[in-house]
This record gives C-alpha cells, sequence and structure tokens, in this order.
C-alpha cells in the first residue's frame, strides 16, 4: 500500500472525493484501495422536538450534503449573473432580472428545506485529500495522476512520493474526526428588553433582601449583562492546562447566528452534559444557564475525579 497527497481547493475535499471515485469507477481502475477526506459532521439541534443522531456518516448523508452544495453554487450564479443585469435598463434585460429573481426566491427555499435534515459535513484536512492505492508505489503513478487531474478543484500534488508509512500511522492515530453538536439557546434579547427584565428583577430582590432568593435575583442580573460568549470563555478558563480534559473544553465555542445565542461542542462533551432519555426524548434544547450550569457542574466533577486520581 502506499499514500499520496492531493491538493484540493479549500472546502472542495468532499466533491473532489466523491467526483474521483465516481471517474475510477468509470474506468475500472481497481489501483486505487481507498481515498480519505477525514469527513466529520455537526449535528444541529434546534428546538426541543429535534432528535439528535449522532451515528456515523451514512451514504445518503454526503449525497445530501452535496446536494445543498449544488443549490449553494447555483444560487451563486444567479446573484452574480443579476449583479451583472442591473446595470441595463432595457426591457429584455428586466425581464431576465426578474426571472432570476424568481428563481433566486425558489431555489433559497429549496435550501432551506434541504438544510433541515441535513448534517453540516466538513473536512478535518483542509486543502487536501489522500490517496490509497493497493500496490506500494514510489511515485504516484501516471494514469491515476492524469485521472486526478482531470478533476474540478484538483490544484496540485504537494510531491511526486508517496507518504512514509510512519507518518501515515501517526496521522491516523492524531487526527480527530468526532462529530460535533451544534445547540441553538436563547435569541437575544434588545437592550430595551434587558433593562426592563433588570428593573423588574431589581425590584423583586428588594423585596427579599437578605434571603437566598435576593442573591439568586442579584446572579441572575449579572447573568443578563454577560454574553454567552463570554461565560463560556470564562469557564474554559477555570480548567487547569494539564487536565486531561482541557483540549475537550477547549473545542467548545459560543457563537450567536442569526440574533440566536449558540454554542459547538465536541460530542462526547455534549453526552457527558445530557443523558441518553433527554437526548431520544425531550431533549432540553433550553436556555444558555441551563447549559452553563451542566458545563460548569461536568467540569468540576471531571476535575474532582483527576485531582483524586
Amino acid at each position: 500500500m502506499a499514500y499520496f497527497v492531493v491538493q484540493v481547493r479549500s472546502g472542495k475535499e468532499i466533491e473532489v472525493k466523491e467526483m474521483l471515485k465516481a471517474a475510477l469507477h468509470r474506468t475500472g481502475d481497481s489501483m486505487v484501495k481507498a481515498i480519505y477526506a477525514m469527513e466529520t459532521f455537526t449535528e444541529i439541534v434546534r428546538n426541543e422536538h429535534d432528535m439528535c443522531d449522532l451515528s456515523a456518516l451514512k451514504t445518503e448523508d454526503i449525497s445530501d450534503h452535496l446536494y445543498v452544495k449544488r443549490i449553494q453554487a447555483g444560487l451563486s450564479n444567479l446573484r452574480a449573473a443579476c449583479d451583472s443585469l442591473k446595470v441595463y435598463e432595457d426591457a429584455n434585460s428586466l425581464k431576465l432580472l426578474n426571472s432570476y429573481k424568481e428563481n433566486i426566491r425558489e431555489l433559497s427555499t429549496e435550501l432551506r428545506e434541504a438544510r433541515k435534515g441535513t448534517r453540516k459535513i466538513s473536512s478535518v484536512l483542509s486543502g487536501y485529500i489522500l490517496v490509497e492505492l493497493n500496490v506500494n508505489f514510489h511515485y504516484f503513478p501516471d494514469n491515476i495522476w492524469h485521472l486526478v487531474k482531470s478533476i474540478p478543484n484538483v490544484a496540485g500534488i504537494p510531491s511526486k512520493y508517496n507518504i512514509p508509512q510512519e507518518e501515515v500511522d501517526a496521522f491516523f492515530t492524531q487526527v480527530d474526526v468526532t462529530p460535533e453538536v451544534e445547540m441553538q439557546l436563547d435569541e437575544l434579547l434588545s437592550n430595551e428588553e434587558i433593562k426592563d427584565m433588570k428593573n423588574e428583577m431589581l425590584h423583586e430582590a428588594n423585596k427579599a433582601i437578605g434571603t437566598v432568593e435576593e442573591d439568586e435575583l442579584l446572579e441572575s442580573i449579572d447573568s443578563l449583562e454577560t454574553t454567552l460568549i463570554e461565560s463560556v470563555t470564562e469557564v474554559k478558563a477555570t480548567v487547569d492546562p494539564s487536565s486531561p480534559i482541557k483540549s475537550l473544553v477547549e473545542r467548545c465555542k459560543a457563537l450567536v447566528r442569526r440574533k440566536r445565542q449558540s454554542v459547538i461542542l465536541p460530542s462526547t462533551l455534549f453526552l457527558g452534559l445530557y443523558n441518553e432519555i433527554e437526548i431520544k426524548n425531550l431533549f432540553p434544547a433550553t436556555n444558555a444557564d441551563d447549559f452553563l450550569h451542566r458545563l460548569k457542574g461536568w467540569i468540576y466533577r471531571h476535575s474532582s475525579e483527576v485531582n483524586i486520581e
């Protein structure tokens, strides 16, 4: 066996892999044993009715991913065509422009529907794929290389020599294709909404001075002024750099998409925060406070276990 690196356009790794597989099938070439784009995926949970599926990628997942990519490419082409027509004001150009706009609306609707049941798939080998041959060639065979070059979005080969076996073994040992889960949490509040909630909670806190309820209300007021991104950053900073859970927690990322707070975390951490019943039945796509409470508790438990050992 021999492994060779092929450089491709970044973001096109999976498309190139599938096109190369199809080309090899058409030519009947059996010299290539496997092609690796090292795919991983992000499972997106939008609400409490979404089922979280962390099972391995299937052929239909890749097909759905490529279908979404084709729609996106079609939209990009149509939008570019619209921009080029906007400088013209004759009747034919305006008619064609309206036709393009209608196509864009239809494709946008199709894209939204396609994305609903599609995993977000990506490659951990950004800009590259690996080609494994059945035979131990020292050089990339010319016939295979000419076929590879014919595939769109292939940029070239960094080296005509094969990769040493020890480097291949080390790579496959170290590469992390653990899937991720993206949880969409609370919608961002406007400044006016935050102000109203603060005033209401301050009023309640003033009526409960000296009690546990007052402390809880004041803590909630503080959390209103802190974004999920800031909170997750602070929690991550509490983990000892030498702790075995550090790398896992570091992969936890908070962000804002379309005015909604979201968090992306590795599936192994996700499975530590939520139990099997929650995931399979009524998954708690709740608020940011609930997520942070679970994350802090998980870190505390695992840090304690590490310290005891």
